[in-house]
Protein backbone atom coordinates (compact mmCIF):
# COMPACT_ATOMS: atom_id res chain seq x y z
CA UNK A 1 0.00 0.00 0.00
CA UNK A 2 2.59 2.33 0.79
CA UNK A 3 4.44 1.87 -2.46
CA UNK A 4 1.00 2.60 -4.46
CA UNK A 5 0.60 6.23 -2.59
CA UNK A 6 4.36 6.78 -3.58
CA UNK A 7 3.82 5.59 -7.33
CA UNK A 8 0.48 7.85 -7.43
CA UNK A 9 2.30 10.52 -5.82
CA UNK A 10 5.20 10.40 -8.46
CA UNK A 11 2.44 10.42 -11.27
CA UNK A 12 0.79 13.47 -9.73
CA UNK A 13 4.45 15.44 -9.13
CA UNK A 14 5.48 14.77 -12.93
CA UNK A 15 2.12 15.57 -14.16
CA UNK A 16 1.23 12.54 -15.89
CA UNK A 17 -2.03 12.66 -13.64
CA UNK A 18 -3.55 16.20 -13.86
CA UNK A 19 -5.25 18.41 -11.35
CA UNK A 20 -8.74 16.74 -11.35
CA UNK A 21 -7.64 12.99 -11.37
CA UNK A 22 -5.50 13.90 -8.58
CA UNK A 23 -8.14 15.37 -6.35
CA UNK A 24 -10.42 12.69 -7.52
CA UNK A 25 -8.14 10.13 -6.11
CA UNK A 26 -7.57 11.43 -2.88
CA UNK A 27 -10.84 11.37 -1.40
CA UNK A 28 -11.15 8.67 1.13
CA UNK A 29 -15.01 8.82 1.96
CA UNK A 30 -18.63 10.96 0.87
CA UNK A 31 -19.16 11.50 -2.08
CA UNK A 32 -16.94 10.32 -5.07
CA UNK A 33 -15.38 7.90 -2.35
CA UNK A 34 -16.30 4.62 -4.69
CA UNK A 35 -15.14 6.60 -8.07
CA UNK A 36 -11.96 7.32 -6.18
CA UNK A 37 -10.96 4.11 -5.01
CA UNK A 38 -11.61 2.84 -8.68
CA UNK A 39 -9.74 5.43 -10.58
CA UNK A 40 -7.07 4.92 -8.47
CA UNK A 41 -6.76 1.13 -8.62
CA UNK A 42 -7.39 1.64 -12.59
CA UNK A 43 -4.11 3.99 -12.76
CA UNK A 44 -2.40 1.79 -10.16
CA UNK A 45 -3.16 -1.10 -12.69
CA UNK A 46 -1.95 0.75 -16.19
CA UNK A 47 0.88 1.52 -14.36
CA UNK A 48 2.19 -2.03 -13.04
CA UNK A 49 1.18 -3.29 -16.11
CA UNK A 50 3.62 -0.90 -18.03
CA UNK A 51 6.06 -1.61 -16.22
CA UNK A 52 5.56 -5.19 -16.99
CA UNK A 53 6.29 -4.91 -20.53
CA UNK A 54 9.08 -2.99 -19.92
CA UNK A 55 10.68 -5.84 -18.72
CA UNK A 56 9.68 -8.32 -21.57
CA UNK A 57 12.55 -6.00 -23.79
CA UNK A 58 9.90 -6.07 -26.66
CA UNK A 59 9.37 -2.87 -28.54
CA UNK A 60 6.10 -1.31 -28.18
CA UNK A 61 4.48 1.38 -29.92
CA UNK A 62 3.27 4.98 -28.12
CA UNK A 63 1.05 7.39 -29.96
CA UNK A 64 2.48 11.51 -28.98
CA UNK A 65 0.44 13.95 -30.73
CA UNK A 66 -0.04 12.87 -34.17
CA UNK A 67 2.51 10.82 -34.71
CA UNK A 68 3.37 6.56 -34.22
CA UNK A 69 6.63 5.99 -32.46
CA UNK A 70 8.37 2.77 -31.49
CA UNK A 71 10.07 2.43 -28.46
CA UNK A 72 12.90 -0.37 -27.92
CA UNK A 73 13.71 -1.87 -24.93
CA UNK A 74 16.94 0.43 -24.79
CA UNK A 75 14.27 3.78 -24.29
CA UNK A 76 15.18 4.32 -27.73
CA UNK A 77 12.40 5.91 -29.62
CA UNK A 78 11.85 5.45 -33.30
CA UNK A 79 9.23 7.20 -35.91
CA UNK A 80 6.71 4.86 -37.08
CA UNK A 81 4.49 7.09 -39.52
CA UNK A 82 1.92 10.09 -38.92
CA UNK A 83 -1.92 9.48 -37.60
CA UNK A 84 -4.46 11.38 -39.42
CA UNK A 85 -7.21 12.36 -36.88
CA UNK A 86 -10.73 10.98 -37.48
CA UNK A 87 -12.97 13.24 -39.63
CA UNK A 88 -16.09 12.45 -37.41
CA UNK A 89 -19.00 14.57 -36.74
CA UNK A 90 -20.96 12.19 -34.05
CA UNK A 91 -24.61 13.79 -33.06
CA UNK A 92 -24.89 15.45 -29.64
CA UNK A 93 -27.86 13.72 -28.83
CA UNK A 94 -28.72 10.02 -30.02
CA UNK A 95 -31.90 8.22 -29.52
CA UNK A 96 -31.62 4.96 -27.84
CA UNK A 97 -34.08 1.64 -29.43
Amino acid sequence: MKKDNEILKSLIANGTIGANLSALISKKRGVGGSLATIAREAILATFKANEKAKQTHVPFLVKESNALYEIQADGTKQFVKNIEKPIIQLPNHFKLK
